[in-house]
């Protein structure tokens, strides 16, 4: 139906210059009729100003949704001459920048919103909600938002952390860059090669401390387009290598750690408590059993094809396992048993006994 009265502007979006015409609210849409009246119009290619008229064109807009209804603003914008002889555009559209871009089919505001639902649930998950909330949009259209935003300017970084992350899990890698000071990413690189990080740092000669993990890649990189910058190897991969130092060691002398007794804290032998496995199911017992004797299996083949002088890589290939499992069978000095982690404590330790009674 048609209202002759007019609607409140400060509902629409706040532009000078335009004159509410008319409105049409149907059952699922509302409907806004819009006319431009500013004059004089600047020439968007020499800025001149001009008053003279050419035509008249319409255009339909999406806007913000009012109570789950579409809204559709129906623009009645003009054309000018522009008045220099020498300006390459002789008939030009009047631009209504704060209410929608050129040639865009959704106002500046609905568009934000879109753009901020995009970075915040994605594509497919945005579009869902979208539909919800009384709007229309692809998942594709909310992808292409998310490529064509702004990206935001960041001072020069002095610090950062270089680590790798899967674009394809096992198959293709990309670095990202931190800046350690303001805390967020700065930088995605499509690979983790020395060439690719050298020449993002030989842009950025500003950087001072630069943190990575023990990829021998990018300390050529590091090393080749920025030798007087500090490096800093991450504490994880510290940690890392003294644990797999530890592994290798203990690995060596296996059947010497199988007969050294556990203590407990006290010195003491742990109790029968503590030292009872948790009964199991025969289900599960015979699960274990045939576990195991897959891993000895295991074992005796990467022995003998060790002793065989294979090397590690080609065992690996022969026998479908791990470079961890062949590494660990081949310097193990007997077959490694998993043991059962250990009993950690529990809320129901001081009425273990009570329990046990009943």
């Amino acid at each position: 139906m048609k209202q002759s009265s007019k609607l409140p502007m400060r509902l629409l979006p706040k532009v000078s210059g335009l004159q509410l015409a008319e409105t049409f609210i149907g059952d699922d849409t509302i409907s806004f009729t819009l006319e431009s009246t500013s004059v004089p119009v600047a020439c968007p290619v020499c800025g001149h100003e001009t008053h003279r008229l050419h035509s008249h064109y319409r255009r339909t807009v999406a806007d913000l949704p009012w109570s789950g209804r579409h809204v559709k603003l129906l623009l009645r914008v003009r054309k000018f001459r522009c008045p220099r002889t020498v300006c390459p555009r002789r008939i030009f559209t009047e631009r209504l920048p704060v209410l929608v871009e050129p040639y865009a089919r959704k106002t500046t505001r609905l568009r934000e919103v879109l753009e901020l639902v995009g970075f915040t649930l994605g594509g497919e998950g945005g579009a869902r909600l979208i539909r919800r909330l009384g709007m229309s949009v692809s998942p594709t259209t909310l992808l292409r938002y998310i490529r064509d935003a702004a990206i935001a300017s960041y001072p020069a970084p002095e610090v950062v952390g270089v680590d790798d992350f899967a674009l394809l899990r096992g198959r293709r890698y990309g670095t990202i860059i931190v800046d350690q000071q303001r805390h967020c990413p700065i930088e995605l690189l499509p690979d983790r090669s020395a060439e690719t990080l050298a020449a993002w740092v030989r842009k950025h000669p500003s950087l001072r401390v630069i943190s990575r993990d023990r990829s021998t890649e990018y300390e050529r990189g590091i090393e080749a387009s920025a030798p007087d910058v500090v490096e800093v190897l991450d504490r994880w991969p510290l940690l890392k290598n003294l644990r797999e130092a530890a592994e290798r060691v203990l690995e060596h002398n296996h059947q010497a750690l199988c007969a050294v007794k556990i203590l407990s804290s006290s010195g003491q032998e742990p109790s029968s408590y503590e030292r009872t496995p948790k009964p199991r199911a025969a289900k599960e017992r015979d699960a274990s059993q045939a576990a195991r004797r897959k891993r000895l299996a295991n074992y005796k083949k990467v022995k003998r094809l060790h002793s065989q002088r294979m090397n590690m890589l080609a065992i690996c290939r022969t026998l479908g396992l791990s470079r961890e499992a062949v590494r660990r069978n081949v310097h193990a000095d007997s077959f490694p048993e998993r043991r059962r982690p250990p009993r950690q404590p529990s809320m129901l330790d001081s009425f273990e006994p009570c329990l046990g009674k009943r």
